[in-house]
């Protein structure tokens, strides 16, 4: 039937063209959106999420499209992300982009409501960023800050 997704990197930023991000002057700087990306191994294609004001986006990204992405969002962060089983019976929350997110790896906190507040609580439970994997290489760690391909 398909492919159950283990992991999603969840990044944060800034778009310089949403057209909402006068009346969302609250947000920290570089913090006023999250989204995700997944990689499914059974069509060997990327996948984008997120939540909008349109709606639900879901886009199936080639090699070139998720470089270009993962490339652009290196001045932001990004984190590595495990899904993780949290039935909750009863939830109140508003939809957005943060309780998307939450919701999708199964990370719930209600007090959490903005993209930075997220950041921090994930960060806080361990979650690492995606570009500062140590990473063995002839014996000596080295750091990843860019994707190889």
């Amino acid at each position: 039937m398909g492919f159950v997704q283990k992991e999603w990197l969840v990044y944060f930023y800034e778009s310089n063209k949403d057209r909402y991000s006068d009346f969302m002057y609250f947000l920290k700087k570089g913090f006023k959106h999250c989204g995700a990306i997944g990689y499914v191994p059974d069509i060997k294609r990327w996948v984008h999420l997120e939540w909008t004001h349109e709606g639900i986006t879901h886009h199936l990204l080639d090699e070139k499209e998720i470089t270009n992405i993962i490339s652009y969002l290196y001045d932001y962060k990004m984190l590595r992300c495990p899904v993780k089983t949290n039935h909750q019976l009863f939830r109140i929350k508003d939809f957005t982009c943060v309780s998307f997110i939450m919701k999708l790896i199964g990370f719930y906190k209600w007090y959490i409501f903005t993209p930075y507040q997220l950041f921090c609580a994930l960060q806080k439970a361990g979650y690492s960023s995606f570009y500062d994997q140590s990473r063995i290489n002839n014996g000596q760690k080295e750091k990843n800050t860019r994707i190889n391909h």
